[in-house]
């Protein structure tokens, strides 16, 4: 006796091989890219990286879902987050932009509050609290009197270098990037108003 078993079609159609050609290409392009965008670090420039990465992985999902009429869901949710990603970027490209310094000021935080972890946006809220001012001191000029001088502000040297002296007496130099006034300033209580000594 001769039985044939015809066995029943699987739920599920099986691939019988790889997607070949541009939309396969896009596909593995998307994901790379999506991969490459969760990489990014923190802060702005680690935050552009990723938008970045994720709007081109999210663009190149739409071109991929396009191309297949069945995946017209995936097609709609790729649009979306591409759109979000976009406006992300762009927003934080725009708050970049609107971080830009002086000269003095790039250079006050590049050499100092860079090194010590401060981000641009903390650093531009303490640019504003002195409205960025820079004065100018001519050489034999005091930046302060002791006994005289009231303690309201807390200042960096920029350039050049300041002679520190004590009745007349020179005590030591202060060099560009370090504070004028520390000790003054942090020997203050919050509440209290002080002079130079």
């Amino acid at each position: 006796m001769n039985l044939t078993v015809k066995l029943a079609s699987p739920a599920l159609p099986l691939c019988e091989e790889w997607k070949e050609g541009l939309d396969g290409s896009l596909f593995h392009l998307a994901n790379i890219l999506l991969f490459l965008g969760f990489m990014g670090g923190s802060g702005f420039y680690g935050l552009l990286y990723l938008f970045t990465f994720m709007t081109l992985g999210f663009f190149c999902s739409i071109l991929w879902a396009w191309s297949d009429p069945c995946t017209t869901d995936t097609f709609l949710w790729n649009f979306a987050l591409f759109g979000v990603c976009l406006a992300q970027a762009l927003y934080i490209a725009y708050k970049l932009r609107s971080l830009t310094f002086d000269k003095d000021f790039e250079d006050l935080y590049n050499c100092m509050f860079k090194r010590l972890g401060v981000s641009l946006t903390h650093f531009g809220k303490i640019v504003a609290s002195s409205d960025g001012a820079v004065r100018n001191l001519e050489k034999g000029q005091c930046f302060a009197v002791e006994e005289k001088t009231q303690i309201d502000k807390l200042s960096v040297l920029l350039s050049g270098r300041i002679r520190v002296t004590v009745k007349g007496e020179f005590l030591h130099y202060i060099h560009p990037f370090q504070f004028l006034d520390s000790p003054e300033w942090d020997s203050l209580r919050p509440s209290e108003e002080g002079i130079f000594q």
